[in-house]
């Protein structure tokens, strides 16, 4: 008994730091892009044609949530190219974002990869949409042709 009487401080203090680090504020890593990653922003005659939809598709990324919209923010990156640049371009960014899911090789932007503690594919509770909003508030994207008031209005109502 006199070895668990020596380990109990230990043990209390132990617990204690899981405890405490568990329950860490999550907070934003810097947002940055590499526009639509691992393929082209544009045509060759317009190289950046369709650059400013990948740039909301990695913001979305950035912040992460649920699943369900994960798999709307794809499908909201097809329709952008669309409007832009027509259904086959669409259609091939698309189908290279859903494949890039079943890739083993993992890329450094994944869902919700700006988080600082791991989280899981669930809706961003109020005070994720909070910290969220502080921070794309924070980003100027003017040159990326990103409307951060227009991306907080469609993507945190």
């Amino acid at each position: 008994m006199k070895i668990f009487t020596h380990l109990s401080p230990i043990i209390l203090l132990f617990s204690f730091f899981i405890s405490f680090s568990a329950k860490a504020e999550n907070s934003l890593k810097p947002f940055f892009t590499d526009g639509c990653t691992l393929f082209v922003d544009g045509t060759p005659s317009k190289p950046g044609l369709w650059r400013p939809c990948c740039v909301e598709h990695d913001l979305r990324y950035w912040v992460g949530g649920s699943t369900d919209d994960m798999d709307r923010t794809d499908l909201k990156l097809k329709s952008c190219v669309q409007k832009i640049a027509g259904e086959h371009w669409a259609r091939t960014i698309y189908t290279g974002v859903r494949a890039g899911h079943y890739s083993p090789i993992k890329n450094k932007t994944a869902w919700s990869w700006g988080w600082t503690n791991r989280r899981e594919k669930v809706a961003l509770n109020s005070q994720e949409i909070s910290i969220v909003i502080t921070e794309l508030k924070k980003l100027k994207l003017d040159s990326e042709k990103v409307s951060m008031d227009e991306f907080i209005k469609n993507n945190f109502p």
